[in-house]
């Protein structure tokens, strides 16, 4: 070989390496963050002891709610003040476009309603997108680097905010002792669906949950704020596989949806893979 041609496949092999140092030590330090922020909002957590949820917790809830609860099996059980869970799935950005595996960490506290969620998306093979949504301190806010160095999406404000609190509320399907916070008032429908309201500082959510006939959740639907579009849109998040994790019964599987006039886009489709109830923080 040339000794010119080898001199500059040298200079690009070295610039290579150097590129792959500095993506590899960007990406490090934001997990690093990520990491450190997860590990505070479990240290927030207001409920030092949590309580063991009983039957009289239940009265006064709209009968489909309260059939959810005992089919869960929550009574007898300690309250969730917080939780972390795992996740696997595929998500994309628009209808028609490439769906992307993606695998997730999420953790929450009930008192404040919070949670981190954090995963780690494959656009390509060898290019991925890390990031984290979250909502703490009554405030969403949501990044997402490629290859946890470059960002491809960074949002806050108030229509985050209010998406995001829904996204609380969606969530604790995966762990249901939760909507007995004083932060949720429940309104009876009928004898398969109730609406709950959730408000948390200046920010208010509500949606309408359905069950089945044996009190399993099948659907949530809600009016949330669609960041895409820039709108209020249709929310729905219909459920169709259940499991339990230490002796709680759950949704483990289902689908986001926006369902707008023109059709519906389902843009996300997850199953949870591990829960742990008051897990212990270092």
């Amino acid at each position: 070989m040339d000794k010119r041609l080898r001199i500059a496949f040298g200079s690009i092999a070295a610039i290579a390496l150097i590129a792959a140092g500095t993506i590899g030590i960007g990406r490090a330090l934001f997990e690093r963050r990520v990491n450190e922020e997860m590990a505070t909002l479990l240290a927030a957590s207001a409920v030092a002891e949590p309580h063991i949820v009983s039957e009289d917790d239940l009265s006064g809830l709209p009968e489909p709610v309260r059939r959810w609860l005992r089919w869960a099996q929550v009574v007898g059980k300690p309250y969730p003040a917080t939780i972390r869970l795992t996740q696997e799935g595929r998500f994309r950005q628009a209808a028609g476009g490439v769906w992307m595996p993606f695998t997730a960490e999420e953790v929450f506290t009930t008192e404040p309603p919070a949670f981190l969620w954090k995963t780690t998306m494959q656009m390509f093979p060898l290019v991925s997108i890390v990031g984290r949504d979250r909502y703490i301190g009554g405030q969403g806010s949501i990044q997402m680097r490629l290859l946890g160095v470059v960002p491809v999406a960074d949002a806050a404000g108030p229509a985050m905010d209010q998406g995001a609190l829904l996204r609380y509320l969606n969530e604790t399907m995966w762990f249901p002792a939760a909507v007995l916070s004083p932060s949720i008032a429940w309104e009876s429908i009928d004898a398969n669906s109730a609406r709950a309201t959730i408000r948390h500082g200046d920010v208010t959510g509500a949606a309408t949950f359905v069950f089945d006939d044996q009190g399993r959740p099948v659907d949530m639907i809600a009016q949330r704020q669609n960041l895409a579009r820039g709108q209020l849109e249709t929310w729905s998040t219909p459920l169709n596989a259940y499991g339990e994790f230490e002796s709680v019964r759950i949704p483990v599987a289902g689908q986001g949806i926006w369902r707008y006039d023109t059709g519906d886009f389902s843009y996300i489709e997850l199953r949870i893979t591990g829960v742990a109830y008051n897990p212990q923080t270092e």
